[in-house]
């Protein structure tokens, strides 16, 4: 599959607005026109247990085979007693933002969002850029490939690696905790170049587009 773990950006941040567009009325593919995923099914909020840094909750499940997940919107899971109900969202920027789309602030709470990447034909060399607020782990077509266990605020595009993208779908899924305010998520995909792939689709189930 030719993945290699995502590595920081050594670079200094930039101001988020720079960074952000709104949505354009032909963002139907769930992926916008500079490759950031717009199109989610998220599972949020999850109470993170008292006594335990958050870094270290990041490396443990909150959903059972986390790794391996492809939920549709409706879908319920209990965690610690809390009855929570998959559901579709969409960015309205080129990151998620979890406490928009809750209509609430919620500290010290984990998420999920999930992505169906549809490609139109195997893809190597895709660049695949991540900014999370705070913590975030992004597993891809059940594989674990990346990690961020510090506290930060979000600067899309924060880190970056490569993966080979399969035809068909692919599965992303980025776990986001939160320490406090503010809880945000990016995913960005593009060529080496930093073009937007062609023909990417974001669908809303795993099952593919006849």
């Amino acid at each position: 599959m030719n993945i290699r773990p995502l590595h920081p950006l050594l670079a200094a941040l930039a101001l988020l607005a720079s960074w952000t567009h709104a949505v354009a009325a032909d963002d139907v593919p769930g992926i916008d026109a500079k490759g950031y995923v717009r199109n989610w099914v998220m599972l949020a909020p999850i109470p993170l247990p008292e006594g335990a840094p958050t870094g270290d909750l990041l490396m443990r499940d909150q959903v059972p085979g986390e790794a391996t997940l492809k939920p549709k919107a409706g879908d319920r899971v209990t965690v610690r007693g809390k009855e929570l109900a998959w559901r579709d969202v969409s960015a309205k920027t080129n990151f998620m933002d979890f406490n928009e789309a809750l209509d609430s602030l919620n500290d010290r709470s984990g998420g999920y969002v999930v992505a169906y990447v549809e490609a139109p034909a195997e893809t190597p060399d895709v660049m695949v850029s991540v900014g999370s607020n705070d913590q975030g782990r992004l597993y891809f077509n059940g594989v674990d490939i990346y990690a961020w266990t510090e506290a930060r605020p979000l600067v899309v595009d924060a880190d970056k690696g490569k993966v080979r993208l399969r035809k068909g779908i692919n599965v992303f899924v980025f776990k986001v905790l939160n320490e406090s305010n503010s809880w945000q998520a990016s995913l960005r995909l593009t060529d080496l170049a930093g073009k937007p792939l062609p023909g990417l689709r974001v669908l809303r189930t795993p099952t593919p587009t006849p």
